[in-house]
């Protein structure tokens, strides 16, 4: 048995290892935001799953042409081929083969982005005019919110305009235990309280939400118009509130935390699989052992 104690304690720290949910704000989302004028959009594509976490640095390049490779991939991840542990690669190959894509070769047109989002019926003035990773944000969000085909993007999310104003009360509890534990938010706008998402983002303050207390919220973004727990999911403060020195503690401190769940790996269990494999490989060598030790 004293060989055992290895393995056991590495399945328990596995087990135990953090699933930190957190804020993300523009300072913590990606590195290369802060030039951008297409900023909010990317911010708000980006929280409402139109375009998803890709391997590597944290970097969503805003002046480099879109490629058909990425488009499909951040689309066939939205339209939902991207669950069972499937990489990046398979896709990509899923979203060629349902049309979302007609090629995963060369720069996409911003038809190609009409019709792997919209159908096709999303408006084009300019066909055949390629565009960045940031254009592609701009023209997401706009569409997104607007009737195409007899419905909104934003409704078929189940996603509505929440509300604004100050925010006159935050509380935080602690969802899990131990090193899972993380903070559960929830602030009242107007009287009334919201719960926020595990996993919000917001624009012009802090990744902790208890400092946002007496702040003014310019815009948010709320869940469950499809039937889901009501969850602020984009919240977007009025510029100014904050300074400089905030927000850079802000990304400081979030880089001690676990990055979001990452649609990257399928959105796959990672670590529990490790764990059930090293659970199973325990019980293996247990019954091993007293086969060969009779």
């Amino acid at each position: 048995m004293k060989r055992i104690w290895p393995l056991a304690l590495l399945l328990f720290l596995l087990l135990g290892a953090p699933a930190l949910a957190h804020v993300e704000n523009e300072k913590t989302l990606y590195d290369d935001l802060e030039h951008t004028q297409a900023l909010e959009d990317i911010v708000f594509v980006r929280a409402l799953g139109l375009v998803s976490a890709e391997g590597g640095a944290k970097l969503f390049r805003p002046q480099a042409g879109l490629r058909k490779a990425d488009l499909a991939y951040w689309a066939g991840v939205y339209h939902r081929y991207g669950g069972g542990g499937k990489s990046e690669e398979q896709v990509r190959d899923a979203a060629l083969k349902n049309g979302l894509v007609d090629s995963l070769e060369g720069d996409a047109a911003y038809e190609d982005v009409s019709r792997a989002y919209f159908g096709g019926q999303a408006p084009v003035e300019k066909p055949g005019t390629k565009l960045t990773r940031a254009e592609l944000a701009v023209y997401l969000r706009k569409h997104a919110q607007e009737p195409i085909g007899g419905q909104k993007l934003l409704d078929k999310l189940g996603i509505t305009a929440g509300p604004s104003g100050v925010i006159s009360k935050v509380t935080s509890s602690q969802a899990g235990e131990g090193s899972s534990a993380y903070p559960v938010y929830r602030v009242v706008i107007g009287g009334r309280e919201y719960g926020v998402s595990p996993h919000p983002k917001a624009l012009y303050g802090p990744a902790d939400l208890k400092q946002w207390e007496g702040k003014t919220l310019a815009e948010t973004w709320i869940s469950g118009a499809n039937g889901t727990a009501p969850e602020l999911q984009v919240l977007k403060l009025e510029k100014g509130q904050f300074g400089s020195e905030a927000m850079e503690a802000s990304a400081a401190a979030h880089a001690h935390h676990h990055d979001e769940p990452s649609v990257t790996s399928g959105g796959f269990p990672v670590l529990p699989l490790v764990a059930a494999l090293l659970g199973a490989g325990i019980v293996f060598w247990l019954v091993r052992g007293k086969k060969f030790s009779k």
